[in-house]
């Protein structure tokens, strides 16, 4: 096969691994998903605070129905004097307002944005009571002017408070259907021409403000892809407030790819069903995440011994027959630049391990197998709705990167840094041990081998495979770093795997050389022999 051929073929096997490794990556975020963390980010300006409130600054808090304005005769709101008040109740408009000034851009004015919360909140009251089963839940009155402040939004510093009416519903601010089809910003738009109508256009933002609103909102939650769930419920922190977001219970048949369908569901669902009994019997968040990364990981790795276990055989048996290897290649010292002699040498080679049933490629075929397996756990994990929420020594969320969190100034103080810094080090570690081990190993038992002979061919492919493991092991190193923190402790867990089976392994292949060198016989019978026992 000429060359161009052989590039041609390996350029379009390569372009399809992608397509079918694609959905292994893609986000499993549904409209409805990234509409609840849209509203976690922008839940709105309006505080809303109970009638009996000592607060100073407040308003009897309202909504629009229908463009009608009803008051709440037991929930006011409290009022703002200036931006940094917004800032710190809802600090998603610093980042925009601070673009449109820069820009020239007018920024809408309080009292604007108080009224588009209002008709938020009236649209979000017109769902709750069409909804009978939440009608009931929450127990509404019939006139809507007697909502209290628990039915309408719960008590955020209450982890344990019960949901009203803004956190259920709130999120339809983003989404709407359109030919019975779920998309984004279409309610949002509507419902700000209704605030328009009832403002008036002269108090409007223009619409260069919102089209770097929906710009950086866009920008916010691309980055979160943690919906991969068997079950609807509250998962993840997204957004300043830590506000939960509602999980919408994919159906098994809604899949992107056969390997998604294969590999990645399963995963995820396996994490799931882990954490959420770990967490049912009582372990705290973030342990119960952990424990079930760790059985995920000798889960996975276990299967995969079905093919390393064959790979790791070949690679002592090669490790064992180094003085006769030693002696082919002495034979033919100048098979690097002599055509004939390289031949012969393979031919020799080739007969040496067939004879002793080694398969060198194995080692490429184990990487063909595990590399699709890696993808497929890389989008499980970093999909997971579990472990979107609770954090690791409760600092650091398994669905933050290292990198972003040794990258923000602020995470040093509260020590999540450190904790980021502690799992990479420990990673690359147990990484590199975990990759070198076996060429150490080898180094060891081939101490008195270079004496048989010296063969520039040996030399050349022993540091090609020495380079190959070090850039393998420097790609694995940054890319626990810039991934998921949860897929670096699912790397740590496997590396330790990996030490200890070729720890195990070795001693096997040992014990089985030994024999075999005795004629069968254990080693102890033929030395309690040699000492007259």
């Amino acid at each position: 096969m000429k060359r161009k051929t052989k590039l041609v073929l390996g350029g379009i096997t390569l372009l399809l691994g992608a397509v079918v490794l694609s959905g292994c990556t893609a986000s499993f975020c549904t409209v409805t998903d990234k509409a609840h963390m849209l509203y976690a980010f922008d839940y709105g300006i309006t505080d809303y605070v109970a009638n009996d409130t000592t607060a100073t600054n407040v308003q009897q808090a309202y909504a629009y129905i229908d463009g009608t304005k009803i008051t709440f005769d037991n929930v006011k709101y409290k009022t703002y004097e200036t931006r940094e008040e917004v800032y710190n109740f809802c600090s998603t408009y610093k980042k925009i307002d601070e673009s449109a000034t820069k820009n020239g851009i007018r920024l809408p004015s309080f009292s604007f944005l108080n009224d588009f919360d209002a008709v938020v909140l009236g649209h979000a009251i017109q769902s709750a009571y069409a909804d009978s089963t939440i009608k009931a839940q929450l127990n509404l009155p019939a006139d809507k002017k007697d909502l209290t402040l628990s039915q309408i939004q719960r008590d955020y510093k209450d982890a344990n408070a019960q949901k009203g009416i803004l956190d259920i519903f709130g999120y339809i601010k983003y989404e709407d259907s359109v030919n019975n089809k779920k998309v984004l910003w279409t309610n949002f738009t509507t419902y700000l021409d209704e605030t328009k109508a009832i403002t008036g256009i002269d108090a409007a933002p223009s619409n260069d403000y919102w089209k770097l609103y929906k710009s950086s909102l866009n920008s916010s939650i691309s980055s979160y892809r943690s919906c991969l769930a068997i079950k609807t419920g509250d998962y993840g922190a997204y957004g300043p407030r830590g506000t939960a977001v509602e999980i919408q219970g994919k159906k098994w048949t809604d899949w992107k790819g056969l390997l998604e369908f294969i590999l990645v569901w399963p995963i995820g669902a396996f994490v799931d069903v882990l954490t959420s009994s770990f967490l049912g019997a009582g372990v705290i968040a973030g342990a119960a995440q952990m424990l079930a990364i760790l059985i995920v990981t000798f889960v996975i790795r276990g299967l995969m011994m079905v093919f390393t276990i064959k790979q790791s055989s070949s690679s002592a048996k090669m490790n064992e027959l180094q003085p006769e290897i030693a002696k082919i290649q002495a034979k033919y010292p100048n098979s690097n630049t002599d055509t004939n002699q390289k031949q012969r040498m393979a031919a020799e080679m080739q007969k040496l391990y067939k004879k002793h049933g080694i398969n060198p490629m194995s080692s490429i075929l184990v990487m063909i197998v595990q590399f699709p397996v890696f993808i497929c756990v890389w989008g499980a994990l970093q999909g997971s709705a579990y472990l979107s929420s609770g954090q690791l020594f409760g600092l650091l969320r398994f669905s933050d990167s290292i990198s972003t969190a040794l990258f923000n100034a602020s995470n040093w103080a509260t020590g999540t840094a450190e904790v980021a810094l502690g799992l990479f080090l420990l990673m690359s570690a147990a990484q590199t041990v975990a990759m070198l081990l076996p060429q150490w190993i080898q180094k060891r038992k081939s101490k008195d081998v270079a004496k048989l002979g010296n063969n520039p061919a040996q030399k050349q492919n022993a540091n090609r495979m020495k380079w190959f493991t070090y850039i393998m092991l420097a790609m694995i190193i940054f890319m626990g770093f810039s991934l998921a923190s949860g897929m670096g402790i699912y790397w740590l867990f496997g590396a330790i795997f990996s030490v200890v089976q070729t720890l195990i392994m070795q001693k096997i292949n040992d014990s089985k050389a030994k024999k075999a060198k005795y004629g069968g016989k254990s080693t102890d019978t033929v030395d309690g022999r040699r000492k007259g026992k």
